[in-house]
């Protein structure tokens, strides 16, 4: 969510395993909000509002892999400090999965960006722990662009994401963000409570969604 006037940025996270009903559809994994995209982002986009009482999600974008490696790329990759070992194999997935990123302050390329977004082992909060992982990318990533040419970095997003909002319009928002700074970027995560035992479900917490926004 990015507030123009206030040049203030919030990043909301909401994890994949967070219960969400959806009728017509009876199996749990059906039941998780990383279900409901179904080839139609705008699926995703209702879940979303209603997941945060009925909060208007006005644009969605949707990137692949190879999209997130080209972006990465064209900002001159993402600084981050690496808190473990980041080692990993599966050759079955699709694409196959080699992750191999040694700890240490480092700054990813767009490979080595995938590898640690894909990255799900070692986290001691499991997917939650992964989430917020992915929160200090982001907020880097944010940084980053803050120092380089925004306009020339949203050209290149929109050549690699699918979305709803034209060029023009990430472009002004693109002019709008610049004087925003790291400090200007907050992240959240959506209040609510994992279970222990399959299917994992993640129960969102309506009065404190409440409380967040």
């Amino acid at each position: 969510s990015f507030d123009t006037k206030a040049k203030h940025v919030d990043l909301t996270s909401i994890p994949r395993d967070t219960y969400y009903h959806r009728s017509g559809y009876n199996s749990e994994g059906e039941n998780k909000i990383n279900a409901a995209y179904r080839k139609n982002p705008l699926n995703t986009a209702k879940a979303v509002s209603e997941i945060l009482l009925g909060m208007p999600i006005n644009y969605y974008m949707v990137l692949d892999y190879k999209g997130v490696e080209n972006i990465v790329d064209a900002m001159g990759g993402v600084p981050m400090n690496i808190k473990f070992d980041m080692k990993y194999k599966d050759p079955y997935d699709k694409p196959p999965l080699v992750i191999n990123i040694p700890k240490g302050q480092q700054v990813l390329d767009g490979k080595h960006a995938v590898q640690f977004l894909r990255y799900r082992k070692g986290y001691v909060e499991g997917d939650i722990g992964r989430v917020k992982a992915h929160q200090e990318f982001m907020k880097s990533a944010f940084r980053q662009c803050l120092s380089l040419n925004l306009p020339k970095i949203t050209k290149t997003v929109f050549e690699n994401v699918e979305s709803d909002i034209t060029l023009g319009k990430a472009t002004s928002f693109a002019t709008k963000a610049i004087g925003v700074t790291g400090d200007d970027i907050e992240t959240y995560m959506l209040p609510s409570t994992p279970l222990p035992d399959p299917p994992y479900y993640v129960i969102p917490d309506a009065e404190g969604t409440a409380e967040m926004i």
